[in-house]
């Protein structure tokens, strides 16, 4: 529906805040990867371990940002293309904003659990919004095929 991508539809825009919302969460994980690189001077890359006269160090701090940083690239992209798909269904906007926001919360709280190394914070967070995901596929495919 053509007209469901507009500022008017409120469901667009929950999906809009909540989307860029997400992203800028997901954008942060670069910065503080880099952070945690330098405060325990973990250059993992050769090359830039040699630019400071250092050979390549692990550091698990280091690794728990970027693994969390991994987990939102496997997980936001497809929130955003399903969140897409599913707007365009012209969904319920209770249902809908409630999706959003479900998803919004749970990666940031996903990242806090993780960032702390939490159990079982992290997979319950993770949980909730790939059920979010699966939620607005079938919506989706449901709505498409009936």
């Amino acid at each position: 529906m053509a007209g469901a991508f507009n500022l008017e539809n409120e469901v667009f825009k929950s999906f809009l805040a909540c989307g860029a919302a997400v992203v800028i969460k997901m954008q942060c994980m670069g910065p503080i990867t880099s952070f945690q690189r330098a405060k325990h001077k973990a250059w993992t890359n050769p090359e830039d371990a040699r630019a400071r006269g250092k050979e390549p160090k692990y550091s698990e701090d280091v690794e728990r940002v970027r693994r969390c940083h991994l987990n939102d690239l496997e997980n936001i992209p497809a929130f955003l293309a399903l969140g897409a798909m599913y707007v365009a269904t012209n969904p319920s906007p209770t249902a809908a904003i409630w999706h959003f926001r479900v998803f919004l919360v749970s990666r940031i709280l996903h990242t806090f659990f993780y960032l702390k190394g939490k159990q079982p914070g992290r997979a319950i967070c993770y949980i909730v919004g790939a059920l979010v995901n699966v939620s607005m596929a079938i919506h989706t495919l449901c709505t498409v095929f009936s």
